[in-house]
């Protein structure tokens, strides 16, 4: 997914350099963050699918959260799935209250 940065008029002239280079900044952290979903799972010695399936499934949810600001409405049209779904998830995996222990530890 890749995200284009279009330069915008501000009254006269173009985008400030600052300004540009903060959305060039964001749109390479959000590559990034989406390089870290793509873990390589070694199988050589046996996995846990169940296990492997669970944590990608929840890096996938948390990544749509954090696009949505935590919208779950908005995430579960990204993920396509049923909004109840996506809810039954978040609650089962316990995912907003280890968001909101993150939030709180962070200084």
């Amino acid at each position: 997914m890749t995200r284009r940065i279009k330069l915008k008029k501000k009254g006269n002239g173009f985008i400030e350099k600052v300004d540009f280079l903060r959305e060039v900044t964001s749109a390479l952290l959000d590559e990034v963050k989406l390089l870290t979903l793509l873990k390589t799972v070694e199988i050589e010695e046996g996995i846990d699918f169940d296990q492997e399936v669970k944590s990608y499934e929840i890096q996938l949810i948390e990544h749509a959260l954090e696009k949505t600001n935590g919208n779950q409405l908005h995430a579960a049209q990204l993920l396509n799935l049923n909004y109840t779904t996506l809810n039954s998830k978040i609650k089962r995996y316990a995912i907003l209250k280890d968001k909101q222990k993150k939030m709180f530890v962070k200084t």
